[in-house]
C-alpha cells in the first residue's frame, strides 16, 4: 500500500516550503513523491514553487479538500499512477478541518491502495494562538496529527519557543516532534515497509454527517477567497505599500508578477497579515500563471481591496 502524509497547519505555517525542502531527499533515497496541493483560488502559484523539485504535482483550487473540493481530491488520488516506491504527500489549504479530513482518507473506497495517514502538523511558533477567532482553528489542525514540526523559530526568543512547545504538548501530547531531517529519514523507512502494510478492509462512503460538515465548517470560520489580475512591472516598494496597507481581514495574500527591475524573472510574494511580514522570492522561465493577486480571510472587503491595488498601480479601472 501506499503511504499517504497529510500536511496541516494554519495559514502561513510553512507547508508548501516544507514539503519543497524534504522532496529532494527522499528522490535521493529512490523514493517517488507525488504531490496533491489544496488552496483556496490558484493553487497554481504554490505548485510553481513544488514543480521545480518535484514532477508529479496536482493543484486543487477552490474550497478545502475537507469540504466543496472533496470529490476532487479523492478522483487525484484514486487516479494517481502509483508503484513501490511512491509516496502521496498532500497539502491541506491553511484552514481545513484536520479531524474530518483524517476521517475522510481512512474510509473513503477511493483511497484503499493507501496506508492509513499520517499527519505532519507545521505550528507557526511566532504566531501560534495569536488568531484571535480563530485560535480554535489552529489547535483544531494540530490535535489528529502523529508528527508536530515547528517553524518560524527564528523569530522567535527562547522563552515563547518553550511557552508554544509546552501549550502544543498540552493539546497533543503524543505526537513525534520532528526536524526535517529526521521526517525525511521517517518517510523513507515508512516507504520501504509499506508493500508489507495489511490492505484496509473496513470502509464506508461518506455518511451523511460527513456532508453536513461542510455548512458547519463554513458557517465556523467564514474564510472566503479572492484573486485580481496585477500589472507586471509594478515597483518593488509599491508593491510591498499595497501588502501592508491590506484591510485587516485579509489574513495571508500571494502572488506573483513581473517587477519593475525584473527581466527573465517573476518575484512569488507572501503576505501574513497578522504581523504585515512580506516575503519575496524570485521564480526564474515562465510561470505559466499570469500576474495575479490572491487574497484569503473571513469576510474579504472586496472592493476596498480592488480600489487599494488601483490606487497602487495608478489606475483606475479593471485590469
Amino acid at each position: 500500500m501506499t503511504p499517504i502524509i497529510l500536511f496541516t497547519g494554519f495559514l502561513g505555517a510553512g507547508k508548501t516550503t516544507f514539503i519543497r525542502d524534504l522532496i529532494p531527499g527522499l528522490i535521493a533515497s529512490g523514493q517517488e513523491p507525488y504531490v496533491i496541493l489544496n488552496d483556496y483560488q490558484n493553487a497554481r502559484v504554490d505548485a510553481l514553487a513544488l514543480q521545480q523539485v518535484v514532477r508529479r504535482v496536482i493543484p486543487i483550487s477552490g474550497n478545502c479538500i475537507c469540504c466543496g473540493s472533496r470529490d476532487e481530491l479523492f478522483n487525484s488520488l484514486e487516479t494517481a499512477p502509483l508503484n513501490r516506491q511512491s509516496v502521496m504527500l498532500v497539502e491541506a489549504n491553511g484552514t481545513a478541518d484536520a479531524i474530518q479530513l483524517i476521517q475522510l482518507i481512512s474510509s473513503d473506497l477511493r483511497a484503499v491502495n493507501y496506508a492509513l495517514p499520517w499527519q505532519l502538523s507545521l505550528i507557526d511558533a511566532k504566531r501560534w494562538q495569536k488568531r484571535h477567532f480563530h485560535n480554535s482553528l489552529e489547535v483544531n489542525q494540530i490535535e489528529t496529527a502523529t508528527h508536530l514540526y515547528l517553524s518560524h523559530t527564528d523569530e522567535c526568543d527562547c522563552e515563547r519557543l518553550d511557552f508554544v512547545t509546552k501549550d502544543v504538548k498540552r493539546h497533543n501530547p503524543n505526537a513525534a516532534w520532528v526536524n526535517l531531517k529526521s521526517f525525511e529519514s521517517e518517510v523513507i523507512n515508512l516507504v520501504n515497509v509499506a508493500p508489507n502494510f495489511s490492505p484496509r478492509v473496513l470502509r464506508s462512503v461518506k455518511t451523511h454527517t460527513q456532508v453536513n460538515h461542510d455548512d458547519r465548517h463554513a458557517e465556523a470560520h467564514h474564510f472566503a477567497s479572492m484573486e485580481l489580475p496585477l500589472p507586471d512591472g509594478l515597483e518593488r516598494v509599491r508593491l510591498e505599500e499595497f501588502l501592508r496597507t491590506l484591510p485587516s481581514e485579509v489574513l495571508r495574500a500571494k502572488g506573483l508578477l513581473r517587477l519593475a527591475e525584473q527581466k527573465d524573472e517573476y518575484t512569488i510574494f507572501d503576505f501574513i497579515g497578522t504581523d504585515q511580514t512580506v516575503k519575496l522570492r524570485s521564480h526564474f522561465g515562465e510561470p505559466h500563471v499570469g500576474s495575479l493577486f490572491i487574497a484569503i480571510g473571513p469576510r474579504l472587503p472586496r472592493e476596498k481591496i480592488r480600489a487599494s491595488l488601483y490606487r497602487i498601480a495608478g489606475i483606475s479601472t479593471a485590469v
